[in-house]
């Protein structure tokens, strides 16, 4: 049977993520992989997950083991809502979508608004699980570059303006904006608030994607967009997947009533509810107030690691080439200073037992050849200073 002919105008586009397939290379044995953004096992909180666990099922293993509401655990939505208040969010419950990993979430929006061709508005660099997704609904990407500050909305808007005059305004415009994947980079107060008045201006949302926010190691914390957000231009996406544990997949949306009651209607369609156990047993982690400190002890988990990266980058790097200094989450960023191609050097640093993400990846119009992702989360300390060591040797060679 020729299978090809029957697959979808959608799926035959689609290539497969390549930090997915990075991830073969990197169980390789005797490799330093500084590609991966996995959070480190030695963080996740198992005894108390045990006991969470335990607890909930001898509780209330009726309900918990059953199907459940597609909108998600009630506990555990008001645990969400109330922290979103201390952001600064207001919400209420009818606001929020429990989803399994912020990848769904983003699913979601895109099935509920996007027709195929719709444009986006996307950062270069940004993250490749969301790109996928939308090219998986067809979506025309249209990248606008990041500075210090986090995505240039000068260039935005002059965009704006442009298509405002063609009658054809994106569909979404969407922001990774605080400790960005791959950049590491943090949108500014003032850049956000430009950003929200140029959706009230050209009647767009803005998709925000923060997942990172808790893993602050130094630097004054700002708040979400959503925060700032008076008219529910922003929705707005997180996740316990980089502060707790990625194998629960319990993530959240907040947005405008509707769009979420739209939202919930298309997750029926998908896997009618996020496990209602793995619901269960996060919802009795923050009950009994773990999470707090799980945080304080995982922040300064990774704040070593930070520190011993952007050290090694400067002793190995000084003078060949140029790197983000991120004030929290798991990347820095680094472009070198001669015009190489990272992705053509990669076999190369495989061969030394260090690899790395090229910076191609990361940008829907194939530029930032010569920079690369380096991820400092999952690897022990010696081996972000022999990795950085190891590619340094790459590069000057």
């Amino acid at each position: 049977m020729n299978i090809e002919s029957l697959y979808s105008d959608g799926i035959k586009q689609l290539s497969p993520s390549p930090i997915r397939e990075l991830l073969k290379i990197a169980a390789k044995p005797g490799i330093i992989s500084l590609a991966g953004g996995n959070p480190s096992p030695d963080t996740f909180p198992v005894k108390e997950l045990r006991d969470c666990f335990m607890s909930v099922i001898e509780r209330d293993w009726k309900r918990i083991l059953q199907y459940s509401p597609t909108e998600g655990n009630v506990d555990l939505i008001d645990i969400i809502k109330q922290h979103s208040i201390k952001q600064g969010i207001n919400c209420e419950t009818e606001n929020i979508l429990i989803t399994s990993g912020s990848q769904q979430g983003m699913d979601l929006v895109c099935r509920t608004l996007l027709n195929p061709k719709d444009e986006v508005i996307v950062e270069l660099p940004s993250y490749p699980g969301s790109i996928h997704t939308l090219k998986s609904y067809q979506a025309k990407l249209t990248g606008v570059p990041l500075d210090n500050e986090g995505i240039d909305t000068d260039i935005l808007e002059n965009i704006l303006k442009q298509r405002q005059k063609t009658g054809k305004l994106p569909k979404f415009i969407y922001v990774i904006p605080t400790f960005q994947n791959p950049s590491g980079t943090t949108l500014s107060e003032n850049r956000r608030r430009t950003l929200i008045k140029l959706a009230e201006k050209y009647g767009l949302i803005i998709v925000e994607d923060d997942p990172y926010n808790a893993l602050r190691y130094e630097g004054e914390n700002i708040k979400p967009i959503k925060a700032m957000d008076h008219d529910e231009h922003v929705v707005y996406m997180s996740s316990f997947s980089k502060t707790f544990c990625p194998g629960v997949r319990v993530a959240w949306t907040i947005g405008q009533k509707d769009l979420i009651r739209k939202m919930v209607i298309s997750k029926q369609g998908a896997d009618l509810h996020t496990s209602s156990l793995t619901q269960a047993i996060v919802a009795e982690y923050c009950k009994n107030n773990h999470m707090e400190n799980h945080l304080k002890d995982v922040v300064s988990y990774y704040k070593i690691k930070r520190n011993i990266m952007l050290e090694s980058v400067e002793k190995y790097f000084k003078g060949l080439a140029i790197w983000t200094k991120p004030l929290g989450g798991f990347f820095v960023w680094m472009t070198l200073n001669k015009n190489v191609d990272t992705t053509e050097l990669f076999s190369k640093a495989v061969e030394k037992g260090v690899i790395y993400v090229p910076g191609s990846s990361f940008c829907v119009d194939g530029s930032n050849k010569n920079s690369m992702r380096l991820s400092f989360a999952t690897v022990s300390n010696e081996n972000i200073k022999k990795g950085i060591q190891l590619l340094a040797e790459v590069f000057y060679e």
